[in-house]
């Protein structure tokens, strides 16, 4: 496997398990240090002893990201260990599954707080130190209007030609959506919801961190048998008396390709959007789904 990564630091949040550490192997495999953010401190140790197998640096990091503080301490412990951040994945979130008539405030907010706020946090907090971190010309000329103020003040801005010597990317973050952000889940609303916030954050992250050279992109997984889709499938059977497996195979059956995702499927495309190969890719939200949407 190529090292595409080699000398960067990745942060990926929930990687104790699931789609999150598979993400963080496969960052890893291709060369990236990473730190396991996790809320579990069992499961995050135990990411960060296999990325080490790999041969990369590890640090499993136990945080609970609802909470700002936190997140800021972790950037400034994560640079006081490694130097610099490059890559963040915003993978950790929560789901219940309950009929939105019976949801209550303190699920709905445990759910937002995770899933939106504290993504949002964690882009706010790493975006500040990708930027402390850029060459100086370009962090001075960020953006077109910097560049006019300083030609209509009389002083020189960075040339064409400069700009051109800067071209690439300065930072990498994904974002976890889903394909629920995409469509209401009646047994689902406030984790549809905080997904759907999901893609929109994407978006405005994008265009405010542009003209720093930070790519913000997200992804939409679809049906992926993880430990969350194995308790969505007995939380169904509960409510509907459905045997185990069969709310899983419902759904895998909706799929075009007719498979659910592996956690490699997912981690491949945010590799990709990690990569130099999506360097012009910013602000979009890519359905790994298998075409589960279009059903």
């Amino acid at each position: 496997m190529t090292q595409r990564f080699s000398g960067k630091v990745a942060i990926v949040t929930g990687a104790g398990q699931g789609i999150g550490k598979g993400v963080a192997l496969r960052l890893a495999r291709e060369g990236a240090d990473v730190v396991v953010a996790e809320y579990n401190p069992d499961t995050a140790r135990a990411t960060a002893v296999e990325v080490e197998a790999l041969g990369r640096r590890a640090v499993a990091y136990p945080i609970d990201v609802a909470d700002v503080a936190a997140l800021q301490q972790m950037v400034e412990d994560v640079v006081a260990e490694f130097g610099h951040i490059d890559i963040l994945i915003n993978n950790a979130g929560v789901l219940r599954t309950q009929p939105m008539l019976e949801l209550s405030e303190a699920d709905w907010d445990r759910t937002i707080s995770v899933n939106q706020k504290g993504m949002f946090f964690a882009i706010q907090a790493v975006a500040a130190q990708m930027i402390r971190q850029l060459p100086a010309v370009l962090r001075e000329h960020a953006g077109l209007a910097d560049v006019v103020a300083a030609d209509l003040a009389g002083e020189r801005g960075p040339s064409e030609e400069e700009l051109a010597n800067l071209a690439g990317s300065y930072g990498k973050i994904v974002n976890f959506s889903s394909i629920a952000g995409r469509r209401g889940r009646p047994l689902a609303a406030d984790y549809a919801a905080s997904k759907a916030a999901v893609i929109s954050i994407t978006q405005s992250a994008a265009l405010a961190l542009a003209p720093y050279r930070i790519n913000v992109n997200a992804v939409c997984p679809g049906i992926v048998i993880t430990p969350m889709w194995e308790q969505i499938d007995r939380d169904r059977g509960r409510l509907f008396g459905a045997k185990e497996g069969e709310a899983v195979r419902a759904f895998v059956n909706q799929v075009p390709l007719k498979r659910a995702a592996t956690e490699e499927d997912i981690a491949g495309a945010v590799a990709f959007l990690c990569s130099t190969d999506a360097d012009y890719i910013t602000g979009q939200a890519l359905n790994v789904d298998g075409g589960f949407e279009m059903n």
